[in-house]
């Protein structure tokens, strides 16, 4: 045991000890002078590279530089819901795994700012203690913010949903949980928000991400489009963005200086650096067709570009800059964005100087604590979408349950993608396994193609207490690379769902674990079926959490962060259709604000084993200036303002009660939505998500007091140029989908 862990501490030495500023040439320059702005040493360190020496440091995989002590440095590593899997991630002693938290799509469920900053905080504890030893970067390429425009997205499980406003906190709370910490002088890691912009398809029909372009509205991109990345940039300082694979608007989003440079740079105020998607550089080349090689380099650095995933750069940028294409002063500028990272990292930092590296992967890799955060996630992430009154059951006495159906015993599935190696994955069946005796069965797999295993399910549902169905989906049918051409349950999970609901001797839970929305309403509407529970992909205890809701340890809180539509809804409906409004023809409206369709459970929907009760005492409207709103809208239109109340001013608080009048203590999500005058006309939404608070443990009887602050921002709505306006005349602000209690403000 000791050699070992002297053979770890010599490796923790190296990795700390080689670095630029502790010897000639750079000690003693600017560039380690601390005292001096980042981008002043950044700026010296370029001035001292030879061409050559450039020339190898804009490829995700970095060359170093001999001359000067820097050393290669691998700027892909991942951190979508723990420390995943890339190229600057490694899982071997003394890193064998890292906490596996509930895939996005499950965390955002639980509306819950402070979860998320406490994921974020402690993937990045994980993070450093891995880096300290060699095991990773510093640069994580997390969170994805794109919407989930489309239900057939094979990625939309890795981000927080469809709301653009729910997804622009999220991007705030988890990037400030990875990037801020005990040291206020540098990043703890470098957080990267992606995909920017308007990515939400990888290969639909004869369509693929890289040769998409997608045609959308100033309108859209406004209000849903950019948001997300406003408030990463804005609110959470992210010190990374990642420009996408697909075009906008004829303008591959690597070579868009637009989204880059005019918007993110200047009206934003990002500082940091810009990655592309992996071969996305070559994409703009050769995919779009957009320019030739070494007009590319040209056009993807002066767009504000600063490092190719790939390549691309390494192979034709000196031509370019010999052929007088690509110019010095542009790649001068994208090494700077870059080096500055390096340096707000710590990496030309005194040692002394940074409690970071004091870091150990004994003390800060997959604790007690950390265990306890990723099960906590799966719980708050759970929603109970159903339930007749047979759920929680009592393990008091001794049940018999069948488990049963393709996600039954599932384990990496509960991971979804961009994952690492968890220390443990609990299934459902291990899960309820804990708690009573089990039958398993399952059924069939998720692509329900072969159905011989039907009758050993009917049987184990026939002989049990009660019975716990969970179907879905897994990576196999929604993943990168990979849309669904239907949102159908896949093969006949339908028909396994009506066999063994058929069959059962006791109450039946069925439990939907995936990512993108599928049709369950054979579930919902079948009288035998007492409960729904959704939970995503929930993480290495996922079936945990599961088990503890199914016999009431825990009280599921959580709220759909995404419409489960109809299986008809993408019948005529092209995913290549980039617009979120209705139109008429085929296009019903995307997402819950703009859907003019019913849906088997809407956004935001969820239910507890206890019976909450909403109410405000505000009768009276709020009655708001119409010409200070407006001044204020012009700001934002002038600022680059997209709808968060980053920038914006509190005009009117409404308060609400909650109260529990059931008979289980239980904590309440509080979804506020806001309704606009003439909901639908002129393309406003038919209502929107404008805040959200977590509200703890409510006990039996109990009673909690919320007050909401509504900001100017949250009056306005986006017009077909893309500018927003304020709307005279009623505005409704309730709780939850249904807009319980509502709350009147009035614009005059």
């Amino acid at each position: 045991m000791r050699k070992n862990t002297m053979l770890v501490l010599s490796t923790l030495v190296a990795v700390v000890l080689g670095r630029p500023c502790d010897k000639a040439p750079l000690q003693g320059t600017p560039a380690c002078d601390t005292s001096k702005g980042v981008a002043e040493r950044a700026g010296y360190i370029v001035g001292q590279l030879q061409r050559d020496e450039q020339m190898v440091l804009f490829a995700n995989t970095a060359g170093g530089v001999s001359r000067l002590n820097i050393d290669p440095y691998q700027w892909w590593s991942e951190a979508l819901h723990g420390v995943g899997n890339s190229p600057g991630v490694t899982f071997s002693a003394p890193t064998p795994y890292a906490t596996s938290f509930p895939q996005v799509i499950t965390s955002s469920a639980s509306f819950n700012k402070t979860l998320w900053h406490a994921i974020g905080s402690t993937i990045s504890t994980e993070a450093r203690a891995m880096s300290n030893v060699g095991h990773a970067g510093l640069t994580f390429w997390a969170p994805n913010i794109n919407l989930i425009r489309d239900p057939r997205w094979g990625r939309g499980h890795e981000t927080p949903g469809e709301d653009p406003f729910a997804t622009a906190r999220y991007a705030q709370s988890f990037v400030t949980g990875m990037q801020e910490g005990e040291d206020p002088g540098h990043l703890k890691v470098s957080s990267c928000c992606k995909h920017y912009y308007a990515y939400d398809l990888e290969n639909w029909g004869e369509t693929d991400r890289h040769t998409f372009d997608a045609n959308i509205t100033k309108q859209d991109e406004t209000d849903s489009y950019l948001p997300a990345f406003f408030s990463c940039v804005v609110n959470g300082k992210a010190s990374g963005m990642m420009c996408s694979y697909n075009a906008v608007n004829g303008v591959p989003s690597c070579a868009n200086e637009r989204i880059m440079s005019t918007i993110s740079r200047g009206k934003w105020g990002f500082d940091g650096y810009i990655t592309s998607d992996c071969g996305a550089v070559y994409d703009v080349s050769v995919s779009h067709g957009y320019a030739p090689p070494n007009e590319t380099c040209n056009d993807v650095l002066t767009a504000g570009m600063d490092s190719d995933c790939g390549t691309f750069l390494n192979t034709y940028l000196n031509t370019s800059l010999n052929e007088g294409v690509a110019t010095q002063s542009a790649v001068a500028t994208a090494l700077t964005h870059l080096f500055s990272v390096q340096i707000r990292l710590g990496i030309f930092d005194p040692v002394s100087t940074q409690p970071y590296l004091n870091y150990s992967y004994a003390t800060k890799l997959d604790t007690q604590e950390h265990r306890q955060l990723a099960l906590e996630a799966a719980q708050q992430g759970l929603v109970l979408l159903k339930n007749g009154g047979s759920f929680p059951l009592s393990n008091s006495t001794s049940p018999t349950i069948a488990v049963v159906g393709p996600n039954a015993n599932a384990t990496t599935t509960m991971q979804a993608n961009y994952q690492g190696q968890a220390p443990y994955l609990i299934s459902p069946l291990q899960g309820i396994g804990n708690y009573a005796r089990t039958i398993y069965s399952l059924g069939c797999d998720t692509n329900c193609v072969d159905r011989s295993g039907f009758a050993e399910a009917r049987e184990a549902a026939s002989i049990a207490d009660a019975t716990v169905l969970v179907i879905g989906i897994s990576t196999e049918q929604e993943a990168e690379g990979r849309d669904r051409s239907s949102i159908a349950l896949p093969g006949a999970q339908e028909d396994l769902i009506t066999e063994v609901v058929s069959a059962s001797r006791g109450p039946v839970m069925v439990v939907v674990m995936a990512g993108g929305s599928v049709d369950f309403s054979v579930a919902k509407e079948s009288s035998k079926v007492d409960s729904i529970l959704w939970v995503g992909y929930p993480g290495q205890s996922g079936g945990q959490a599961i088990a503890d809701a199914l016999f009431g340890r825990v009280n599921p809180s959580g709220r759909l962060p995404a419409t489960q539509y109809f299986k008809s809804y993408t019948t005529y409906l092209p995913m290549t259709d980039m617009n979120m409004r209705p139109d008429g023809r085929y296009n019903p409206g995307r997402t819950y604000r703009f859907l003019t369709e019913s849906s088997v459970y809407r956004y935001g929907d969820g239910i507890s084993y206890t019976k909450f009760i909403y109410s405000s005492s505000m009768k009276d409207s709020v009655k708001l200036s119409f010409d200070s709103i407006l001044q204020a809208s012009q700001a934002f239109n002038e600022n680059g303002t997209y709808g968060t109340t980053a920038g914006s001013k509190a005009l009117a608080d409404l308060s609400f009660t909650v109260t529990n009048k059931g008979r289980y203590t239980g904590q309440d999500a509080l979804l506020l939505f806001a309704v606009p005058p003439s909901p639908g006309s002129s393309g406003r939404p038919l209502k929107s998500l404008v805040e959200f608070i977590k509200v703890p443990d409510i006990a039996p009887g109990g009673a909690v007091d919320v007050i909401f602050h509504v900001y100017d921002i949250s009056l306005c709505v986006a017009d077909e140029n893309g500018l927003w306006q304020p709307v005279k005349g009623d505005w409704k602000f309730g709780i939850g989908p249904d807009i319980s209690s509502p709350v009147t403000i009035t614009v005059q």
